[in-house]
C-alpha cells in the first residue's frame, strides 16, 4: 500500500529540520500511540545525516491485547538519511518481529514556501505479506500514521517557539 500526504506548517524550513531530529524527545510527546524513541546511531557524512532509530509503539493497544502483545512485537528499527542539500529524509523500518513479511520505507520533502511557511510531502510504502490480514494491517498502520502526521501542521509552530525558547533551535 502507498500513500501521499502533504502540508504546509507556518514554521521555518530550517527549525523544522532541526525539530524533526528531535525524534527522541518529540514522538513520544506529539503522537498518542508512540512509547518510546531511542537514538541508537548517528553519524554526519557531509552534508547528510544517518540515523538509526529504535521506536516502540504500543501505546493504542487495547488493555486486554496487551497481555498477548508485548511491546517489542510493535518495535522496529528505522534506518534514516537527512540530506540538508536536498532537504529531503529517507527512511526504512526493520520491525523486530515478522520482518521476513513486513517492508515499509519512505521519502519526507520538505520545501520552502516563504520565510514562515515551510511545505511537507512525504510518501510512504508499506508491504505486510500475510494473505488477507496484511492488508488489513496495511491499511490500519497507514491510517494511524496519516492521523499522527495531521497532528504536525498544529502543533509544529508551537513546538518551534517552545525550542526557540529553550535554546534548541
Amino acid at each position: 500500500m502507498k500513500y501521499e500526504i502533504y502540508h504546509e506548517i507556518g514554521a521555518n524550513i530550517d527549525d523544522l529540520v532541526k525539530l524533526t531530529q528531535m525524534r527522541e524527545e518529540r514522538d513520544p510527546k506529539v503522537y498518542p500511540n508512540v512509547t518510546s524513541v531511542k537514538l541508537v546511531k548517528e553519524e554526519r557524512k557531509g552534508n547528510k545525516y544517518i540515523t538509526v532509530l529504535e521506536t516502540c509503539a504500543n501505546g493504542d493497544i487495547p488493555p486486554k491485547l496487551r497481555k498477548l502483545i508485548r511491546p517489542e512485537m510493535l518495535s522496529w528499527h528505522e534506518y534514516g538519511e537527512f540530506d540538508f542539500d536536498k532537504n529531503e529524509y529517507r527512511y526504512k523500518v526493520k520491525t523486530f518481529y515478522l520482518s521476513n513479511v513486513f517492508s515499509m520505507h519512505g521519502r519526507v520533502q520538505w520545501t520552502k514556501i516563504d520565510e514562515n511557511r515551510t511545505g511537507r510531502r512525504m510518501n510512504v510504502e508499506i508491504d505486510i505479506k500475510i494473505p488477507i490480514l496484511g492488508k488489513i494491517a496495511e491499511k490500519k498502520i497507514s491510517e494511524t500514521q496519516i492521523e499522527n502526521l495531521n497532528l504536525d501542521p498544529g502543533r509544529m509552530p508551537q513546538e518551534v517557539e517552545e525550542a526557540r525558547k529553550l535554546g534548541k533551535l
